[in-house]
């Protein structure tokens, strides 16, 4: 149970590594092209949706049994992380913010979709003799 701990945290940073990359790539391309606001809130969600699936892909590969479960855990936790870093570093207003309950459906929705598409792992079936 202690590495499969280690290795949801070891999930989750990922998670973040792989949001940095696909949010950095946003970045250039919108510079080049000189995109809108909805091209960039757009894309926000589309890195958000990759970034949840692979998370609870990962995770649902891990735990093989509940794997819905396991990604809606992920993904929550995922949005739980960046509620926190919008709170204490940006200020976000939680009152009456309803992108935060679309953000939170986002996130939470796509990992479980990512844990449901995970390969179950099948226990070895022991034998008595």
């Amino acid at each position: 149970m202690k590495n499969k701990v280690g290795s949801f945290f070891v999930i989750l940073g990922i998670m973040f590594l792989c949001s940095m990359l696909l949010l950095a790539i946003l970045s250039l391309l919108l510079w080049r092209m000189d995109g809108g606001s909805s091209l960039l809130s757009g894309g926000v969600i589309a890195v958000y949706i990759l970034t949840n699936i692979l998370g609870g892909f990962l995770t649902g590969k891990m735990m093989g049994q509940q794997k819905f479960f396991w990604g809606m855990l992920m993904g929550a936790v995922y949005f739980a992380i960046l509620f926190f870093i919008g709170v204490c570093l940006m200020g976000t207003k939680i009152s009456g913010n309803m992108q935060l309950i679309s953000g939170a459906m986002v996130c939470v929705i796509s990992a479980m979709i990512g844990g449901m598409l995970a390969p179950s792992r099948q226990e070895p079936h022991s034998q008595n003799l």
